[in-house]
């Protein structure tokens, strides 16, 4: 009966749609004959369509049969509909869109395409992977792409992203919607870990540094909302070795434009260059990783598309380090898992539809072994087992209901299982189990009040039983655009977060907690023009019932966050050159945890800058980025001041240049590049922090080694990559 239903199931994504795919494809221009970038193409009451790319140019394909209308629209053009039929004979239409300038009115016209803004990313910044990759000294991490943007604390000294005063969990991170939960990599303490995904999993990077959607919740400061890419267009294989490990992918698509699957295998193991690069700690395992991951795409013809994705890997870290006037040894041993299946589509003829289950897997193993500093002392072994599963459910509905305007309904719930143990020598104790619940239902709407003045309102109702507690949580904007290039928004959310779960687990009275309370206002201002982009906010962040621990656990922390940030972005200004600049102004002070005071906090630096500049030289043809990243000193603990004085020493100024080189090739019939990549190129000193062993001694927290260098070589065959960069960073 199981293989039975496993070839039914195969069937139905294998089978062929009773007449082949037409393909609809074309420009849109704006009344100057300029082409129109991110302009929105669909076919009425269907989920065909696409977006327009930097030259205008748009293609998808349709089942669909007979007279449809086509409709492009964008914002500030009228919305302009064209009828085309389509017969069982028609293989190929082409079409040109010219938009008048005019404010957008579907008058209940429902337009549905891939596009619809299920991730809530409306107006968020976004960087691409191309961007990510060639940055420099960003070792095709993410995480660190995302710290170059405004409201992003420079951190190398601690895994997640640090935004707007907040803490690394006030941060989340979204996959097609879907809550990961263990996205970074767990390793040595002190040491910011990478992302676990690689940036070409997905089609745009969107980051929210405040007042994101109501669509998410139980994050204090921000979210990270990434998408993974649609169906592959064409088969592939390939991999990459290097200083650092190996990598082998293979792509394949099993039906043109309807199904692909790939998957990718990758071993890391930092010892040799350890064993060549000298680091601080001395490293007697590992750092090593082993991950692997599958995604499968199917579109449905105009239905909808279903997207999978599975990632597992495990890795260990051991070293040794001095603690107190005695020589420690660390260890940890890491295991992972993460699964997402989504699913966008239509529902009858009004509605569109995102549903998705996601589950987070992980099993966390850390030690310390106090080795003895003369002979017959005993050494004294600890360690801390955490195993944690993470479900999460999401579903959520769209119409358009008129006029420019459209509403999302939907529904969230996470389902989260923790054990801890702690053991001591041969003590062991007993499992601490944690299980708990969370639901919210939501409501939003995104409303064309005028021609040049629109509003977003959205409401969000969540309930956590860990303590036992809900929450409304309202979130509004308006903006007001008088024209194409200039907009201006006001924006106003109430965002809550329950303390995690090491505040929870072993807490007999954590029903006496309360949701920690962030309440967001920002102002800002964006203006676009071809290949500029300038964006500028001021803001404000109250917090309320932060998690103490001293002299009790409670929610009576309290804080604030408020500053200002700016990103200017150009690109081919001067030939082949793209370039950002982002600064932010921080001014932020909290109580929270043992903090006896209100005082900026450690993880805080008052002035941060980035200046990423990106150049290609075709002609040989080599991409060349630079980066360069300062911080402003950050407070840490003097156990020599007086009460009134904590933190209120601060580190030196932090400076960091990194730089990556890609030489694009051929390697006989494959498409290779060979990569370069250099972090704190000019090996500037960067401190953290400092730990105390006494009131005279100290050490300072510093990275492990002044540099840290990359080399590899990357081959494919199947897709031009060669070709493909070199296109998207003219394009760019």
């Amino acid at each position: 009966m199981k293989t039975r239903l496993q070839t039914f199931i195969l069937g139905l994504l294998l089978s062929s749609p009773a007449w082949s795919q037409v393909v609809v494809q074309g420009k849109v221009f704006n009344a100057q004959m300029k082409p129109l970038a991110s302009a929105n193409i669909g076919i009425l009451n269907s989920y065909a369509g696409a977006t327009t790319d930097a030259d205008g140019s748009f293609s998808f394909t349709t089942d669909g049969r007979g007279t449809v209308q086509v409709v492009a629209q964008m914002l500030g053009y009228a919305h302009l509909p064209m009828t085309v039929t389509i017969s069982d004979t028609t293989r190929q239409i082409t079409l040109k869109f010219v938009l008048n300038e005019e404010s957008i009115n579907l008058d209940g016209v429902t337009v549905k395409t891939r596009k619809t803004d299920f991730l809530g990313r409306g107006g968020l910044p976004s960087l691409k992977a191309l961007e990510v990759r060639a940055m420099g000294g960003s070792n095709a991490d993410i995480a660190n792409g995302i710290r170059t943007m405004p409201g992003v604390q420079a951190t190398s000294d601690a895994t997640g992203l640090f935004v707007r005063g907040g803490t690394s969990d006030e941060t989340k991170v979204y996959v097609d919607g879907l809550l990961a939960n263990n996205f970074f990599y767990n390793g040595s303490p002190g040491v910011s870990q990478r992302g676990r995904f690689a940036p070409e999993l997905f089609s745009g990077n969107f980051f929210s540094s405040g007042g994101y959607s109501a669509l998410y919740g139980q994050a204090l400061s921000s979210a990270l909302i990434l998408e993974t890419n649609d169906v592959a267009d064409r088969s592939s294989i390939g991999g990459n070795i290097s200083t650092t490990g190996a990598m082998f992918e293979m792509n394949r698509v099993i039906r043109p434009e309807r199904l692909s699957a790939g998957g990718s295998i990758t071993y890391t193991n930092m010892s040799p260059y350890y064993r060549v690069v000298p680091q601080r700690r001395t490293f007697t395992g590992g750092p090593e990783y082993l991950d692997g991951l599958f995604h499968l795409k199917y579109r449905a013809g105009d239905k909808g598309v279903l997207k999978i994705l599975g990632t597992v890997g495990r890795n260990n870290v051991q070293f040794l380090q001095n603690t107190t006037g005695r020589t420690a040894q660390y260890g940890l041993v890491s295991s992972n898992g993460f699964v997402s299946v989504s699913y966008a589509g239509s529902v009858g003829k009004e509605w569109t539809m995102n549903a998705g289950f996601g589950a987070s897997l992980s099993n966390n193993t850390a030690s310390i072994d106090s080795l003895p500093m003369i002979d017959g002392q005993v050494s004294l072994r600890r360690s801390r087992q955490v195993a944690q599963q993470v479900y999460n459910t999401r579903v959520v509905f769209r119409r358009s209901i008129g006029k420019g305007s459209d509403l999302y309904l939907g529904m969230d719930h996470v389902m989260t299982g923790t054990d801890m143990q702690l053991a001591q020598q041969h003590l062991i104790a007993p499992v601490q189990h944690l299980n708990e619940q969370y639901g919210a239902v939501f409501a939003e709407s995104n409303v064309s009040l005028s021609r040049t003045l629109s509003t977003r309102l959205g409401l969000r109702a969540e309930g956590a039983s860990a303590i036992s507690r809900l929450a409304v949580a309202p979130r509004m904007s308006l903006t007001y655009a008088p024209g194409k290039v200039h907009k201006l928004t006001l924006s106003y959310g109430q965002f809550y977060q329950q303390p995690t779960y090491d505040y929870l687990i072993s807490n007999t009275n954590r029903n006496s907690l309360r949701f920690q309370e962030a309440t967001h206002y920002i102002a800002s201002y964006q203006m676009v023009r071809t290949n500029q982009l300038l964006r500028v906010e001021l803001y404000q962040k109250t917090y309320n019932r932060l998690l103490r621990t001293s002299p009790d656990t409670s929610s009576t922390g309290k804080g604030y966050a408020r500053g200002f940030e700016v990103l200017w972005k150009e690109e081919n200004r001067l030939p082949n050159v793209n370039y950002w600049v982002s600064y932010s102004y921080l001014d932020t002070k909290r109580q929270y945890l043992d903090y006896p005071m209100l005082v900026q906090p450690s993880f805080a630096a008052t002035h941060t800058l980035a200046t990423v500049v990106n150049v290609l030289i075709p002609s040989i043809p080599l991409n060349i980025g630079l980066t360069y990243t300062f911080a402003s000193g950050r407070p840490y603990y003097n156990p020599n001041r007086k009460n009134d004085q904590f933190m209120t020493d601060h580190t030196p100024a932090y400076h960091n240049v990194g730089a990556t080189v890609a030489y694009l090739t051929r390697i006989g019939k494959a498409n290779s590049t060979l990569a370069f990549s250099a972090n704190n190129l000019l090996g500037n000193q960067q401190i953290f922090g400092y730990q105390y062993s006494s009131l005279t001694n100290r050490e300072a927290s510093m990275p492990l080694a002044n540099r840290f260098y990359y080399l590899g070589l990357f081959i494919n065959w199947g897709i031009d990559k060669r070709s493909k960069t070199l296109n998207d960073l003219l394009q760019n």
